[in-house]
C-alpha cells in the first residue's frame, strides 16, 4: 500500500512524533509512507527515519481547500491509496481529498483529549485513549479504533553513561533527585501542571529537595521562566532547569530520577524505566503503579482533579516516597518498562496496518454521505463562528479540543439488576437459531442447562417459508432447554420491518414467562439485535456477550454498519455484564459502566475422545499434512496457504467456501487444482475426527484485518483438543492457550517455514490433548456462571 501520511504540525510535539515513528514501522512491514505537511523541526527526525517528504502548500485557515486539492494531485500522480490526516483540520482535508477520488481512503487520527464532534462519522478514527473510543461510539461513531501513543522501544531505552553525565554536566544538574517534564509550554492542559510542579520545588527545597528540569518550549514558557525564577531566588540553587526544546530528548530521560508528564511522553519515559507521576489537570497527579495502572489504560495517561488549588498537596504527597526511597524508584521504573511493552511501536503498528486495509476495503462506504456531509458542514460553520465570538471577547483557545478532555466526565456508575431468585431459568437470545451450526453460545447453553434451566429465543423466522411454518413456537431441543419461535413477515433485515421482527421476539419470551409464571435469574444477549434493551422491564441479572465484533462483521454479512453499532449500544447500555471472547475485544466494548470480563471460546472435548486410537482418514496425501477445518471466505489469507505448500507440506482443506472477491475465489482454486492439495466441502462435526487425525500441524491462517484482531478462532481450540498442534497468523488471538502447542508468524515465509518445523517435530497427542482440557465448554460454562452470579464481581 500507499499511504500519504499527514500530521497537523511537523514541529516538536506528541501526535506529529507518534505519526511519523508509526510511518516508519509500516513502512518496516513492507509498505511505502510518504510524510505530508509544513516544514518543522521533526524534519531531522523524518530524514534520519529514511522517510520521503513532500512539503504542502501554506494552508493559510485551515481546514483549507487548496490543501484538499494538492492532496487530490498527490493522489493522482503518486497513486497514494490511504491519506491519513493526524488530528481534526487534517482530517477533514484528508476526507475532502478522498471524496473526489474513486481508490483512496482517508484515515483520521485524534490524539487531542476529544473529538471534534464535526468530523465525518463515516471516516475511520482512530483515538489515543479507551474512553475517548467509548465516548464516541456512544454518540454514534461506528468506525473508531485504539491505538495509544506508541514507544518506539529500539529508539527510547538505555542511554550510555558517558552521554548522561556529559548531559548532567551542560545542564548543571546536581546530585540531588532529578525530576523531569518533556513536554510543549503551551496553556492549554500543560501549564497548570508544570507551574504546579515549579512551586512545588519550592514547597519541599528545604525539606525533601529535588531538582526539576524542565525540556521543551511553547507560549507558556516565560511565565513558567519567572515563577522558577522566584523559587530559584528563595532557594539560593538552580532548583528549576530549563533547557528549551531538545531535537533529541533521551538523555533527558535517561538523567530523570522520577518522570513527570501526560500523554506520549509519560509512555516513552516508561521505556527508561523510570517511575512516572502522571500530570492532568485540575490538582490531577497520579503515580503509575500496578493498582493505578487500569485508571490510565481507561483515561490514557492524564486525568482531572478536583480543583486546581489541591494540586500542590497532591503533588507532594506523590513526590515524598520516591524522593526518600531509591528501592521504590527502581520498583516502579522496572513494572512501567513490563507495562510498556503493551504500547510498542511494532504491536500499534501492526494495528494501524489493520485498519489502512479495512479502510481501504470499506473505502466506496465512506463517500457520497449527504447526510453526514451536511452535518460535518454545519458543525465546522458553528465551530467557526464561536471562534471568532471567542476572539472578540479575548477568551479563544488554542488548543480547543484539549481544553474540554473527555476525561474530566468520569467514569458512570454501573446500572443495578433487579433482583430475581437464582433458581430462575436463564432467558438467552442468541445470534442464530438452535438448527444452524453449533457455535459459542448453543455450546454454552448446553453446558449450563446441566444445572440451569434455558429459554431459548430463536432468531426470527419469516412466515412465508413451508420449512419454517411446520416447527412448533415452544420445543424442548436438548434436556432442561426450551426453544421459543417468532415469526414475523419476510425482510427481516430491512429497517422497519428488523425493528418489528426484535419486538416480536421479545414479545414471544415474555409470553412464555407469563404464561408459566416465571421470572429470569438472567438475560444474555448474544446477537446483533437490541434485545436486553427491549427486555429492560424484566428482572433478573442482564449479559451482553459478544462472540465477535459484530460491527466490523457489517461487510461481510451485508448488514447496515449504523444498525449494528446502534444495536449494539442499547445491548451495552442495559447491560450489567459485558463478555467477549478476546480482551482486545473487551477493551473496544468497555463503556466505563457495565462489569467487564473475558470468556473465550472452548472445545466439545467429548468429540475427541479416543482420537488416538482412530484410523486416521485417507486422504490420499503424502505426509507431513497441514490441515485447515472451517470456512474459507474473506477472513482466510491464501497468501499463507500458498506459503505453506511452496514449503512442500501436502494441505487438506475442510470446509465451505464463499469468497466475495473475485481475486481470492479465483486463487483458491488455484491452490486446490494442486495434486498435493485436497479440498473438502462441509462435513458433520461427528465425521472431522478421522481427518484431524490426518494433520501433522492445524492452521490458522486469519487475514489481518480488525475483525480478525478481535476474535478467537474456534478451530484453534479443536485442533488442541484433538491433539494437533497449531500454527496461526499473529492477528488471531492465542490468549490463554499453551504456548508449547500454538505458535504464530507474521509473514507467509515465517508461517510456512513454522509450520514445517512443528509438522516434523515429535509430539504427544495425549499430552496436547491434556493441555486443552482446561479449555472445554464444561469450563466455559462455570466461567459464565460465575458472571451471572454475584460473585464474579
Amino acid at each position: 500500500m500507499k499511504i500519504l501520511v499527514y500530521p497537523h504540525d511537523l514541529n516538536m510535539g506528541g501526535s506529529q512524533t507518534n505519526a511519523i515513528e508509526l510511518a516508519a514501522a509500516v513502512t518496516a512491514l513492507g509498505h511505502e509512507c510518504i510524510v505530508y505537511g509544513r516544514r518543522g523541526s521533526l524534519c531531522t527526525r523524518i530524514e534520519e527515519l529514511g522517510l520521503e517528504f513532500v512539503e504542502s502548500p501554506d494552508p493559510g485557515r485551515r481546514p483549507s481547500l487548496s490543501i484538499a486539492r494538492d492532496l487530490r494531485a498527490l493522489v493522482r500522480s503518486r497513486g497514494i491509496d490511504i491519506i491519513h490526516g493526524y488530528e481534526w483540520p487534517p482530517g477533514l482535508e484528508a476526507a475532502a481529498a478522498a471524496e473526489g477520488s474513486v481508490d483512496v481512503a482517508a484515515v483520521c487520527t485524534v490524539m487531542s483529549m476529544a473529538v471534534a464532534p464535526f468530523l465525518p462519522r463515516s471516516l475511520p478514527l482512530v483515538v489515543g485513549t479507551q474512553q475517548i473510543s467509548a465516548t464516541e461510539q456512544a454518540r454514534g461513531r461506528s468506525r473508531v479504533h485504539l491505538i495509544e501513543p506508541p514507544v518506539d522501544l529500539d529508539h527510547n531505552g538505555p542511554v550510555d553513561d558517558a552521554t548522561v553525565a556529559q548531559f548532567r554536566r551542560k545542564w548543571e544538574l546536581s546530585d540531588l533527585p532529578v525530576v523531569v517534564v518533556v513536554s510543549r509550554l503551551v496553556p492549554e492542559l500543560k501549564s497548570e501542571g508544570i507551574l504546579t510542579a515549579i512551586e512545588t520545588a519550592g514547597a519541599l527545597g528545604r525539606t525533601t529537595p529535588f531538582q526539576l528540569l524542565i525540556v521543551g518550549d511553547g507560549k507558556a514558557r516565560p511565565a513558567m521562566e519567572a515563577a522558577a525564577a522566584q523559587v530559584n531566588e528563595q532557594l539560593g540553587r538552580r532548583a528549576v532547569v530549563f533547557t528549551g526544546e531538545l531535537a533529541d530528548p533521551r538523555a533527558a530521560y535517561a538523567a530523570a530520577d522520577i518522570m513527570l508528564g501526560m500523554g506520549g511522553s509519560a509512555l516513552r519515559s516508561l521505556a527508561f524505566a523510570k517511575p512516572l507521576i502522571v500530570q492532568g489537570e485540575l490538582g490531577y497527579f497520579r503515580t503509575l503503579t500496578e493498582e493505578t495502572a487500569d485508571e490510565f489504560r481507561w483515561q490514557g495517561w492524564y486525568g482531572v482533579g478536583e480543583a486546581s488549588t489541591s494540586g500542590l498537596r497532591r503533588l507532594e504527597s506523590e513526590l515524598a516516597p520516591l524522593l526518600s526511597h531509591a528501592q521504590l524508584r527502581a520498583e516502579l521504573g522496572a513494572f512501567g518498562r513490563r507495562l510498556v511493552e503493551e504500547f510498542s511501536l511494532e504491536r500499534a503498528a501492526k494495528r494501524q496496518l489493520a485498519i489502512y486495509q479495512d479502510a481501504f476495503a470499506t473505502r466506496a462506504q465512506q463517500k457520497r454521505q449527504l447526510r453526514e456531509a451536511v452535518r460535518s458542514f454545519s458543525g465546522l460553520a458553528g465551530y467557526h463562528v464561536g471562534q471568532r465570538i471567542a476572539r472578540l471577547r479575548g477568551n479563544q483557545r488554542t488548543d480547543d479540543f484539549n481544553a474540554e478532555p473527555v476525561a474530566s466526565r468520569g467514569r458512570s456508575e454501573r446500572p443495578t439488576a433487579t433482583s430475581t431468585s437464582s433458581d430462575g431459568p436463564i432467558l438467552w437470545f442468541p445470534g442464530v437459531g438452535w438448527d444452524t451450526l453449533a457455535g459459542t453460545d448453543r455450546h454454552l447453553a448446553m453446558e449450563i442447562a446441566r444445572e440451569q434451566r434455558i429459554i431459548w429465543v430463536d432468531t426470527p423466522h419469516s412466515v412465508l417459508r413451508r420449512r419454517d411454518r411446520v416447527l412448533p413456537a415452544v420445543s424442548h431441543p436438548h434436556p432442561n432447554i426450551v426453544r421459543l419461535r417468532a415469526s414475523t413477515i419476510a425482510g427481516v433485515q430491512r429497517p422497519l420491518l428488523r425493528d418489528l421482527a426484535n419486538r416480536r421476539r421479545a414479545s414471544a419470551a415474555r409470553r412464555y414467562l407469563a404464561g408459566e409464571g416465571l421470572l429470569p435469574s438472567a438475560v444474555i444477549a448474544s446477537t446483533t439485535a437490541p434485545m436486553l434493551d427491549l427486555i429492560d422491564d424484566l428482572p433478573g441479572r442482564r449479559v451482553y456477550y459478544a462472540t465477535d465484533d459484530y460491527v466490523e462483521a457489517a461487510s461481510i454479512w451485508g448488514v447496515s454498519r449504523q444498525y449494528l453499532s446502534a444495536a449494539r449500544e442499547r445491548n451495552l447500555h442495559s447491560a450489567d455484564v459485558v463478555l467477549s471472547v478476546t480482551r482486545e475485544l473487551g477493551r473496544h466494548l468497555e463503556r466505563g459502566t457495565a462489569l467487564s470480563r473475558w470468556l473465550p471460546n472452548g472445545a466439545e472435548l467429548g468429540r475427541f475422545a479416543g482420537i488416538e486410537t482412530t484410523e486416521p482418514a485417507s486422504v490420499g496425501l503424502a505426509g507431513p499434512i497441514a490441515g485447515v477445518i472451517g470456512q474459507f471466505n474473506s477472513r482466510t489469507d491464501l497468501s499463507y496457504l500458498q506459503a505453506v505448500r511452496a514449503q512442500g507440506l501436502s494441505l487438506l482443506l475442510i470446509g465451505p467456501r464463499w469468497f466475495t472477491s473475485k481475486d481470492d475465489d479465483e486463487a483458491f482454486d488455484r491452490l486446490i487444482a494442486d495434486p498435493d492439495v485436497r479440498w473438502i466441502d462441509e462435513l458433520p462435526p461427528d465425521q472431522l475426527v478421522p481427518y484431524l487425525h490426518a494433520m501433522d500441524v492445524g492452521l490458522t491462517p486469519y487475514r489481518d484485518s480488525v475483525f480478525n484482531r478481535r476474535s478467537f478462532p474456534l478451530k484453534t481450540v479443536e485442533y488442541l483438543a484433538a491433539g494437533v498442534p497449531v500454527v496461526a497468523t499473529d492477528v488471531a488471538s492465542p490468549e490463554g492457550l499453551d504456548a508449547r502447542w500454538v505458535h504464530t508468524a507474521g509473514t507467509p515465509a515465517a508461517f510456512a517455514a513454522l509450520a514445517a518445523e512443528v509438522a516434523a517435530a515429535p509430539r504427544d497427542r495425549a499430552e496436547i490433548r491434556r493441555a486443552a482440557a482446561e479449555h472445554g465448554w464444561d469450563a466455559r460454562a462455570k466461567e459464565l456462571r460465575t458472571w451471572l452470579s454475584r460473585e464474579g464481581e
